[in-house]
């Protein structure tokens, strides 16, 4: 069982030259802190899904949950363990990264209801498929992630080529914000509308 769930605390000194250099192929040179995925007080604020035999290189200032998957059988156990480590309302993104090659085989829509909850409400959910000059990724390839991301209750915001790197694709979804009504407002509102609404029956002068 190769499933690998770690917490990263990112190096905040080196700056990323593009915005592809997020998903960087290179190795990961950030600092691992284990111990901190038995520790309750730790939140995570970001959420990132590798799928496949894929590094990450980042610099930034939020603390990364890393999830790695090599194997569809790993799925539903690295899932669980990362989704137990994650406080309701509390991520403010998901990165899930994929070559196209991996689309068939690894990419599971349970990633995106497993961290639904986690997000907070209008956080975002970034998928980013790998492709290559040769072959590069084509809006039908994505269909199934696009379809899991709308089914998750994510609201689909833009989809792409990835700037600055060949034949890649990227989709950015919203977790939707909800917008309450206080209880005594509806109310008031409630009284109002019955203060101006006519009585039904009036009756006519002669």
């Amino acid at each position: 069982n190769t499933s690998h769930v770690s917490i990263h605390s990112l190096n905040r000194t080196k700056k990323p030259t593009s915005k592809s250099k997020f998903f960087g192929k290179q190795k990961s040179n950030q600092i691992m802190s284990e111990s901190n995925e038995n520790n309750e007080s730790y939140v995570p604020s970001t959420v990132l899904v590798l799928l496949g035999p894929l590094h990450f290189e980042h610099a930034g200032s939020a603390d990364v949950l890393s999830v790695k998957i090599a194997a569809p059988e790993e799925t539903t156990q690295a899932l669980e363990k990362a989704s137990s480590m994650v406080q309701p309302s509390t991520v403010e993104t998901l990165h899930v990264v994929l070559k196209s090659s991996a689309i068939s085989s690894l990419f599971d829509e349970r990633i995106f209801t497993t961290f639904f909850e986690g997000l907070k409400p209008g956080g975002e959910t970034s998928v980013h498929v790998l492709g290559s000059a040769e072959m590069p990724v084509q809006p039908a390839d994505v269909d199934e992630i696009r379809f899991s991301l709308i089914m998750a209750g994510l609201r689909l915001e833009q989809e792409g080529l990835t700037e600055g790197e060949e034949g890649g694709w990227a989709l950015l979804a919203r977790k939707p914000v909800i917008e309450t009504v206080d209880e005594e407002e509806e109310d008031e509102d409630d009284e109002e509308e019955e203060e101006t609404t006519p009585d039904d029956k009036v009756e006519k002068e002669p």
